[in-house]
């Protein structure tokens, strides 16, 4: 079974989001940078599944009726 790949950018922004209210509410600094360098992996990965999918749409022209 294949995923839509809009589900997983979705499921990816949770990640994020979730991993932005961790970072920097830890006493390990090291472990905060861990983290943080985590969110920006993650956000990275939904931005390369979604810029595809917004460009196939802008390219995308509806019929005139």
């Amino acid at each position: 079974m294949t995923l839509h790949p809009l589900f997983v950018a979705g499921v990816l922004e949770g990640f994020e989001g979730t991993l932005g209210e961790v970072v920097g509410r830890l006493e390990n600094q090291e472990l905060n940078a861990q983290l943080g360098a985590l969110r920006r992996q993650v956000a990275a990965l939904r931005i390369c599944i979604e810029e595809p999918l917004r460009q196939a749409e802008a390219d995308w022209t509806p019929w005139a009726i």
